[in-house]
C-alpha cells in the first residue's frame, strides 16, 4: 500500500506544508508507505493540446509528469493538499489536471487505460482558504479536483476545508479529526 501526497502550494513552510507534515507523521506512525510530491519543485510543461495523446498512448512532453502516470497506477490512493487561489486551484496543480488529458484519451479514445480502472484507490482533499468563509469559497477548487480524482480512477472519500487561515493558524487541533478520518479510511 502506497499513498501519494501531492502538495500544490507554491509557498514553503506555510499551512499546506504543515498539513503535509502531519499527514506524513500519521502515515509513518502507522507503517503506511507514501511518496511526497511538492508540485512547486517539479519541472512541468503545460498542455498545449498538441494532439499527441489522441493518436498515441501517453504524452509527448518529457518532464517530471511522465513518472506520475505509473505512480498514479501503482498507488493505493492520493492525498492532495491545496491552497485556494481566486476560488480555484494554483497554477501548477491546474497544469497537472490539464495533463491528465493523456489518461482520459487512453481510456476513451484508445480503450487502453494508462491506469488500471479496476483497482480501488482512495482520494482525499485538503483545501486551505485564507479569507473568512463565504458560500462559494471552495467550489471553484472542488470542480477541477473532482475531475482530477475521476481521471486517475480514484474515489474521493473526503474533502477537508479550512477557511480564514490568514487570521487563524492551522494547528494540530484543527486537523486532528481529518487525520482520524484519513487513517480510518486508509486502514479499511
Amino acid at each position: 500500500m502506497m499513498y501519494m501526497i501531492m502538495n500544490s502550494s507554491p509557498r514553503k513552510d506555510k499551512n499546506c506544508d504543515f498539513i503535509r507534515d502531519e499527514i506524513i507523521r500519521l502515515l509513518k506512525n502507522n507503517n503506511i508507505e507514501y511518496k511526497v510530491y511538492n508540485i512547486r519543485d517539479m519541472k512541468l510543461e503545460f498542455c498545449d493540446d498538441c494532439g499527441y495523446c489522441k493518436h498515441k498512448l501517453g504524452c509527448i512532453k518529457n518532464d517530471d509528469f511522465k513518472n506520475l502516470y505509473n505512480e498514479f497506477n501503482q498507488s493505493s490512493g492520493c492525498i492532495v493538499i491545496s491552497p485556494v487561489y481566486f476560488d480555484s486551484v494554483p497554477a501548477k496543480l491546474k497544469l497537472i489536471i490539464d495533463r491528465l488529458q493523456a489518461i482520459y484519451a487512453s481510456k476513451y479514445i484508445h480503450n487502453k487505460s494508462l491506469i488500471d480502472r479496476n483497482k480501488k484507490r482512495n482520494g482525499f482533499l485538503y483545501a486551505i482558504g485564507g479569507s473568512k468563509s463565504y458560500e462559494t469559497q471552495f467550489l471553484g477548487l472542488q470542480i477541477p479536483m473532482n475531475f482530477f480524482f475521476r481521471a486517475i480512477n480514484t474515489k474521493l472519500i473526503s474533502s477537508f476545508y479550512y477557511d480564514n487561515t490568514d487570521q487563524k493558524k492551522i494547528d494540530f487541533m484543527r486537523i486532528e479529526d481529518s487525520l482520524n478520518i484519513l487513517l480510518k479510511n486508509i486502514e479499511n
